[in-house]
């Protein structure tokens, strides 16, 4: 059974979320703030943060991205990622990457920018180009592959949920709502719901 290490509030949600979508068991370890820096911890994340995931045969990985899509390949039945091979697959490769290295690293910036409010600042404007190109992508939906939910919804909206939770989306409602549909799946708010426990 995997253990997932983690911290309520971060991108472990992420993995939670990925974890309840799948049914899968798991056993979690709550890591205090303090022992980040533990030479345990260290030795699971180099640089002390969450989420880390041990598989059951000791390998221990992280990065939310990486571990959503490893957990989607240990349990093809739950379908969030394609069949190896497929269009599909590559289709939420490519959205899992867009969201983590165009859509989190524009947004975190744009969030922690003191000009970030001023629609000319830098970040705001990557952002921006960011959310408009998946805005189109995303079109009616309701999911960024159309009818399909898959491991690239879940980073994704789990990415959009920040700025949306600080009011960031409001430009973009079609975000705003694709956010809602997806925090309004059970395995969601379980995944909430144990995190805050």
């Amino acid at each position: 059974m995997p253990r997932l290490f983690y911290m309520p509030r971060t991108r472990s949600n992420r993995v939670l979320w990925t974890l309840y979508e799948i049914g899968a068991p798991f056993e979690s370890t709550l890591v205090a703030p303090e022992d980040r820096r533990s030479p345990e911890h260290l030795a699971r994340q180099p640089l002390g943060r969450v989420p880390a995931l041990e598989l059951d045969d000791g390998t221990v990985i992280f990065e939310s991205a990486a571990i959503v899509l490893a957990l989607c390949d240990l349990h093809p039945d739950a379908e969030l990622l394609g069949a190896p091979g497929s269009s599909e697959r590559a289709l939420v490769y490519q959205w899992v990457f867009f969201g983590m290295t165009e859509l989190e690293a524009s947004l975190y910036r744009f969030m922690r920018d003191p000009a970030g409010d001023a629609p000319e600042s830098r970040d705001a404007q990557h952002f921006s180009a960011a959310a408009d190109a998946f805005t189109t992508a995303l079109g009616d939906g309701p999911w960024i592959l159309g009818e399909r939910f898959t491991a690239a919804d879940i980073v994704c909206i789990g990415v959009l949920g920040s700025g949306n939770a600080r009011g960031l989306l409001e430009r973009w409602p079609a975000l705003s709502d694709y956010v809602a549909r997806g925090e309004a799946r059970p395995a969601h708010a379980a995944a909430v719901a144990y995190a805050a426990a």
